[in-house]
């Protein structure tokens, strides 16, 4: 009984393979789609030109979606961590001390400065942003400014 029984299951395994190819080759496009890369950033500096400096402690990687509605400021702070940016949808405007600023559109990716800055959502539509911190353990994503 045993050998009938591993029989059929080598009958069985036999037949699976060529059943599930004969089923999938018609499902299958003609020419096989080849996976792609769609460069965001490449880059060796902070949006504002300062060298981008990897923490020394544990890495710790977080990746989060952020979402500003229209007319919130997300108040004055700074990043002691790396921080990139890509944005989802909306516009986001960076604003530095000194008066400067950028805006980034659906799209557009970036390392967050690491000056002190404020970002603020001018437009009419809510901004959702991909932010990911190639961090360290015990190290905050950002530090509000005191009043």
């Amino acid at each position: 009984m045993f050998a009938g029984l591993l029989t059929g299951s080598c009958l069985l395994s036999f037949a699976l393979p060529s059943q599930a190819a004969a089923q999938t080759a018609s499902a299958q496009p003609a020419a096989l789609a080849a996976p792609r890369s769609i460069p965001l950033l490449q880059t060796e500096t902070n949006s504002n030109g300062t060298p981008i400096v990897y923490p020394k402690g544990a890495p710790q990687i977080t990746a989060r979606i952020t979402e500003i509605p229209p007319g919130v400021r997300t108040g004055v702070h700074t990043h002691q961590i790396p921080l990139f940016v890509y944005i989802l949808g909306g516009k986001l405007t960076i604003r530095g001390e000194n008066g400067e600023s950028t805006t980034y559109k659906e799209g557009d990716a970036y390392m967050e400065r690491t000056d002190w800055h404020e970002g603020i959502n001018e437009g009419s539509e809510p901004v959702r942003l991909l932010a990911v911190y190639p961090g360290e353990v015990g190290a905050p994503l950002s530090v509000k400014r005191a009043n």
